[in-house]
């Protein structure tokens, strides 16, 4: 159970550095950032949230007014999962 919490409070922390480092970087933009990870790198990140469809190959999650998108690679070919 401790390595779970390890695992959520990692992934967590380090998106809100990406923020930290966006907002310093431009501090009058609006950032969205992508990942097209493998099936399991998603599927890691993807239960760290509650509130995602686990039934799609895609979510999107926003920390701070900075949006992050998560994809599957394999939904960058598939026609009916573009964004």
């Amino acid at each position: 159970m401790e390595e779970n919490n390890k695992s959520i409070d990692g992934i967590v922390e380090k998106l809100a550095m990406i923020v930290e480092a966006t907002e310093t970087l431009f501090p009058d933009g609006k950032m969205a950032v992508l990942f097209a990870l493998n099936e399991t790198d998603f599927k890691r990140v993807q239960e760290n949230f509650r509130e995602v469809d686990r039934g799609h190959k895609q979510f999107k999650i926003d920390i701070s007014g900075t949006e992050f998108i998560f994809l599957q690679e394999t939904s960058l070919t598939d026609e009916k999962d573009k964004i």
